[in-house]
């Protein structure tokens, strides 16, 4: 086979680009469907084979819950779940390089030796995968160079502008999903190393697309709702191809607008085209380009380097190319930026030019593979090529070595539900994105926040002196509730005041407070869209009882007070549940007060009574912490027989009922399980119950050292639930384990050796883990691999939506308290809102903060809508 030829690949995360450089030194890109660009999405059909490029898009359209439109987003999961079958994520890799195989095959007549390229931040596991795959596709042993380095190669010699020893070079890539961002120095040798890197992964074209196709949305919607219903909502083949049609004009329009003022959309079943221009595409684009020009900036501030200290500042990839990009890098940093007509190609040239240039080679990072196979076949079920996407490749020569897959760096992750649910496919030119509402809002987007914290109208002045006993807020969406104690001529000293306020405007929507004589008051409120619902403790026949009272959110008028022995309660919805521990009824309340359900469990007569009870929690609150439906609709309830029972909140069905384990043991309920800590002589097991199968027990983990805290088990994540272990002699301080649901099995630890941790929460789909440095509590944030996203964080926040969260002044209970507020993105940057803060307690939604300050009750903006 002659090797004069090379194969160079950049496989990346929404396209992949292949070069053959020629034995006379031309480089020829390979066209895959008569384009450079072939999309790198899969799809695996029933029948087990992998579709690649366009027709996988064209498939995904039929079955989207088959397709994966980026399967190196998946690489540090292992192995990602395709309709009913897990594939590993290998497999997608060397789907999509037999591909590339077999188009090279029909170029040059034989597959030749083949640089790969991958991230700079990929480590040595991550770029085994590539390794593997390119054997699995057939490959010969391959080189891994990381993009930037191959961008670089580019640069210094195509484009002929040379680097000297020490001076530096900044690689923005930026493709359909994300952004990678380095800074590279020229070394003695010739070659180049990395002095940072970083980038965003939550931000790439696929995103100015969907917020081009909203913009759209909102003309078409005034004009002709029920075509905007029938885009938006497709009910069948044609009306899909309609929808389709939409994003393929908005994507060539804003291409066009790189070149033009004025770009014509035509929308498909609308008469006249709609117009957009390149003011619109500037204005739409620059909320979202200015997180990427940050980013440039702190990566460029890890070097201690200036940006006038750069030699010259490369953009690649193919959301380069439009003008906003240059403009704003332009603006943020003061250098001009260096684009080309098709930034798609440079990276994977570059690698082609690096392995020609023997001068000027960067040593590639390499995983040495395994010389032998492995003995036991791997554990997943067979997954084929498609027909036709194979090349005829000839038998493996003696210096093929064959590969050992590389165990997966973490265990499988499931889809999320709303992604399934919404997540249909439409085919945009080569590229896929999700349709409806999730186009354009991922659930775990990271969304900028403001440069500071600015007050929203003026502070709404407290009727009465507060006496230190009460101060609760509530946000919910567009409105909050202010609550808070004076003192009173009553007989115990106190009333309540209630008051609630606009936060897109700060003005009162009442006109004055509502206020509740007497005490007993606690700081339990409930809010939803519907629901305001608080409790009084009472007298009543000589003992105690609870008033629960169900405001009004327009009027603040008291809708019904109910009296109910206990003061237990949580809210579903808009509904509100009421349950006494050690007693025997369970009660369900819409916003008015009204009664919607009620049931008995137990045996009063032989006192079997109540002895715990929750919702079941849905992983769809995960994407809206601030805002949560709380649970799926379910409640669990163990009664002091020791029997697990499940029911439907709102009808107050019965839905399973089970002797599982004792009162003694720690239960908690989250996506359809029920997982039970249960503490033995040493040591403790973890069993978890299917509510779906009659509570039938699906999986049983021991821990063989170690016992459990109180209130021990939490969601961590979709498919994961976190377990607390005390520290022995150290209070609130502890070690946690992580189990993953669909993996059924314990997959991280989060040991001691640090000090030990404090609360652990999910961020979307990444972790927030404090943890503690001597006395200090700080945070970290966790990937899904569980590695470290960013540095450290001096602060303690709590998540306001699927892709950051805040930090504000702790409430002490009784006085004001002082301190910053700070938003974190979940890539872990922090946008330093106010110093200096005083409030008594604040609470958030994921745009305002509302506080109750000296000056009153006072709302915050710190992002737009």
């Amino acid at each position: 086979m002659p090797a004069d030829y090379l194969l160079s690949v950049d496989l990346g995360t929404s396209h992949t680009v292949a070069v053959v450089v020629w034995p006379d030194g031309r480089t020829r890109p390979l066209l895959f469907d008569g384009s450079p660009v072939m999309s790198s999405a899969v799809f695996l059909d029933p029948s087990g084979a992998i579709h690649t490029g366009r027709d996988a898009e064209r498939l995904g359209l039929t079955a989207p819950e088959r397709f994966e439109p980026n399967p190196k987003h998946r690489v540090s999961d292992g192995t990602m779940l395709l309709g009913d079958r897990e594939i590993p994520v290998t497999a997608a890799f060397a789907a999509i390089l037999s591909r590339v195989a077999r188009t090279a095959i029909e170029s040059v007549g034989h597959l030749p030796n083949a640089v790969l390229t991958c991230p700079a931040a990929w480590s040595e596991q991550r770029r085994g995968a590539l390794h593997d795959a390119a054997a699995q596709a057939g490959y010969r042993p391959v080189k891994i160079l990381t993009e930037p380095v191959a961008a670089a190669h580019y640069y210094t010699s195509r484009l002929s502008h040379p680097l000297a020893p020490g001076q530096a070079l900044a690689v923005f890539d930026f493709g359909g999903g994300t952004l990678d961002i380095a800074v590279l120095e020229r070394r003695q040798d010739g070659s180049f190393g990395v002095l940072a890197d970083g980038g965003l992964h939550d931000l790439g074209g696929l995103d100015f697309d969907a917020a081009l196709v909203a913009h759209i949305g909102i003309t078409v919607r005034q004009k002709e709702p029920e075509i905007w219903q029938r885009l938006e909502q497709p009910s069948g083949a044609s009306e899909m191809r309609n929808r389709r049609e939409l994003w393929e004009e908005v994507r060539a329009a804003k291409e066009m607008l790189s070149r033009s003022s004025v770009a014509p959309v035509t929308v498909p079943d609308m008469a006249q085209s709609l117009h957009l221009t390149r003011g619109e595409l500037d204005q739409i684009s620059r909320p979202l380009l200015s997180r990427a020009v940050g980013e440039t900036q702190r990566v460029l501030g890890l070097t201690g380097r200036r940006p006038e200290q750069l030699a010259g500042l490369f953009l690649v990839g193919g959301s380069s190319r439009m003008p906003m990009v240059s403009k704003m890098l332009h603006e943020g940093l003061g250098i001009a930026p260096t684009v080309l007509e098709q930034p798609e190609l440079p990276v994977s040239e570059g690698a082609a030019l690096a392995m020609t240039t023997v001068a000027t080679v960067t040593p590639p990072v390499t995983v040495t593979p395994p010389a032998a196979a492995p003995a036991s076949p791997p554990q997943y079920s067979p997954v084929t090529q498609a027909a036709g996407s194979l090349p005829p490749l000839p038998p493996a020569s003696d210096e093929t070595i064959a590969l050992r897959r590389s165990a997966p760096e973490a265990p499988k992750r499931r889809i999320p539900r709303k992604w399934i649910a919404i997540g249909v496919v439409v085919v945009l030119l080569g590229i896929a994105i999700p349709l409806g509402l999730w186009w354009m809002l991922n659930p775990y987007k990271q969304r900028p926040f403001a440069e500071e914290l600015t007050e929203v109208g003026s502070a709404t002045a407290f009727s009465g002196e507060v006496n230190d006993g009460i101060y609760e807020v509530r946000v919910w969406d567009d409105k909050t509730l202010f609550a808070y104690t004076t003192s009173s001529s009553d007989a115990s000293g106190e009333e309540l005041h209630v008051r609630a306020v606009d936060t897109a405007t700060g003005e009162p929507l009442w006109s004055e407070d509502k206020v509740f004589p007497g005490g007993g008051w606690d700081n339990t409120y409930f809010v939803s869209e519907e629901l305001i619902s608080f409790s009084q403790e009472v007298e009543a026949d000589g003992g105690t009882a609870f008033q629960h009272y169900f405001l009004d959110w327009d009027s603040g008028e008291t809708r019904n007070t109910v009296t109910s022995p206990a003061r237990d309660a949580a809210r579903s919805g808009d509904l509100l549940v009421i349950a006494p521990l050690s007693g025997n009824t369970f009660n369900v309340y819409d916003a008015d007060g009204e009664d919607v359900a009620e049931w008995e469990l137990g045996d009063a007569e032989e006192s079997v009574t109540t002895a715990s009870w929750d919702l079941v929690g849905s992983p769809d609150d995960i994407a809206e912490p601030a805002q949560t439906v709380n649970g799926d609709g379910r409640v669990w309830a163990l009664t002091s027989d020791n029997v697990l029972h499940v029911y439907e909140i709102e009808s107050g069905d019965l839905l399973a009922e089970r002797e599982v384990e004792t009162v003694e043991d720690h239960y908690f309920a989250w996506d359809g399980k029920v997982y039970v800590g249960v503490v033995k002589t040493t040591g403790y097991d973890l069993n978890v119950y299917d509510i779906e199968n009659d509570l039938d027990e699906v999986d049983s983990e021991e821990v063989e050292s170690g016992t459990l805290a109180d209130y021990p088990i939490k969601a961590c994540g979709a498919a994961l639930v976190c377990v607390r272990e005390p520290i022995e002699d150290l209070t609130d301080v502890y070690t946690w384990r992580v189990y993953d649901a669909d993996g059924e099995k314990f997959v991280h630890e989060f040991e001691d050796e640090d000090g030990g941790y404090g609360d652990i929460e999910p961020l979307g789909d990444r972790l927030m883990v404090e943890y503690y440095a001597g006395d200090d509590l700080r945070t970290q944030i966790f990937d899904k691999g569980f590695d470290k996203e960013n540095n450290s964080l001096e602060e303690t926040y709590d998540a306001i939506d699927g892709g950051s969260a805040l930090t504000w002044p702790s409430s002490s209970g009784f006085a004001t308290s002082t301190g910053n507020v700070i938003g974190l993105g979940r890539d872990g940057s922090r946008s330093e809102l106010r110093t200096g803060l005083e409030a008594y307690a604040c609470d958030a939604s994921d745009t305002h903060l509302s506080c109750l300050t000296l000056e009153g009750m006072q709302v915050y903006s710190f992002r737009d809508k």
